[in-house]
C-alpha cells in the first residue's frame, strides 16, 4: 500500500509539472527565437556549432583524462595495498 501511495505522489508531481509547463507555453513568458516565419529554431549558426564541438571536445578531454587520473592513482594504491599484505603473510 506504501508503494501505491508513492507511485501516486510521483504522478501528481508530474501532472502538476506538466499543467505548469502547459501554462508557461501558452502565456507570453515563453521565450520568442525568431520572428521569421520560415525560421527553425532548431538550426545552429557556424559559431555556434563550433562552440558546441569544442565545448563538447573539452568536456570529454577533461572526463577521459579525470578517469586516466585517478584509474592511475587506484592502481597504485592498490599495488601497495597487494605488497603489504604479501609481505604480512611471509
Amino acid at each position: 500500500m506504501k508503494a501505491l501511495g508513492t507511485v501516486a505522489l510521483v504522478f501528481l508531481i508530474l501532472l502538476a509539472g506538466g499543467a505548469i509547463t502547459s501554462n508557461l507555453l501558452s502565456s507570453d513568458l515563453a521565450i520568442q527565437q525568431t520572428t521569421d516565419p520560415s525560421g527553425d529554431f532548431l538550426t545552429a549558426t557556424p559559431d555556434q556549432a563550433v562552440a558546441f564541438i569544442l565545448v563538447t571536445g573539452f568536456i570529454i578531454f577533461n572526463v577521459l583524462g579525470a578517469g586516466l587520473t585517478l584509474m592511475i592513482v587506484f592502481w597504485l594504491l592498490n599495488r601497495q595495498v597487494t605488497s603489504v599484505r604479501q609481505d604480512a603473510n611471509s
